[in-house]
């Protein structure tokens, strides 16, 4: 399938499967373990959620600091997810002023986009590092239940180190003419 034939929903559609993770290594297995241990994160936090919501109409007793930990859990989930959205190739990109580019053009685009990423990437690891040792340093709590904040990053740092690796994997298959997945 040509690069402007991907359409939208082809993520969901065609998901990894073990022959995909088998074919392309352990980057496309580490993501797929990201991934359903984020979806893991979000069906605990609906839970949660739900949960509070109840007990908080029926009963008037909500789940204790139940905002500060769908705060944490979200960014957790969504970080977790990104780097398999990268090897499906699953973000949102416009090319509407690409639509006339030849496939070779398209392709050097999309791996320079890859390559952006992944600078990025790896620059939001470190600094998320640098910021959760920082607050388990002062020892920084949420408001209402007191939980220390830092823990909420550990998943968050190797997420994003992860979608840096898949990033620069695209970028290096984009510029070899080789379709992920």
């Amino acid at each position: 399938m040509a690069h402007s034939e991907v359409r939208i929903g082809d993520s969901i559609e065609h998901p990894l499967d073990a022959q995909d993770c088998r074919s392309g290594g352990a980057i496309e297995t580490a993501c797929v373990v990201f991934a359903m241990i984020g979806g893991l994160i979000f069906a605990a936090e609906s839970i949660m959620c739900v949960v509070s919501v109840v007990g908080r109409a029926l009963f008037n007793l909500p789940i204790p600091g139940d905002y500060e930990l769908v705060q944490m859990m979200s960014a957790m989930g969504i970080s977790m997810c990104l780097p398999y959205c990268q090897v499906r190739k699953g973000h949102v990109f416009v090319d509407f002023f690409t639509l006339w580019a030849p496939s070779g053009l398209k392709r050097v685009l999309d791996a320079l986009s890859a390559l952006l990423l992944s600078v990025c990437s790896f620059f939001l690891a470190w600094r998320v590092l640098d910021g959760m040792m920082e607050m388990r340093e002062y020892g920084e709590t949420s408001m209402v239940i007191s939980l220390s904040v830092w823990w909420g990053y550990i998943p968050v740092v190797p997420s994003f180190a992860l979608l840096g690796i898949a990033a620069l994997r695209s970028a290096w298959s984009d510029l070899n003419n080789k379709r992920q997945s």
